[in-house]
């Protein structure tokens, strides 16, 4: 069976670091990695080989716009019952 994971150890192992480095990387979400339990990480080789190849990735903001909670009714529609109550 091939081998999916490397342990935070293999990798520091191969880049010559220290493997509490790796675990910075890793909660700064520099390096991509699985949390099996509470204390237990697993770095996905496919993940690891593109981020050791110069890919790093972009964490994205989210942003929550406010919508309305007027209900768009199309011409000649009716609202149900219980949908007016909401209206008032």
């Amino acid at each position: 069976m091939a081998k999916l994971y490397y342990t935070p150890q293999e990798v520091a192992d191969q880049l010559s670091v220290s493997s509490d480095t790796i675990m910075r990387r890793i909660h700064a979400g520099e390096l991509p990695a699985v949390r099996v339990s509470e204390r237990v990480y697993r770095v996905p080789m496919a993940a690891f080989e593109r981020w050791a190849s110069g890919f790093r990735p972009v964490r994205r903001a989210v942003r929550i716009r406010r919508t309305t909670r007027e209900i768009e009714i199309g011409a000649g529609e009716r609202l149900p019952e219980t949908m007016r109550a909401l209206r008032r």
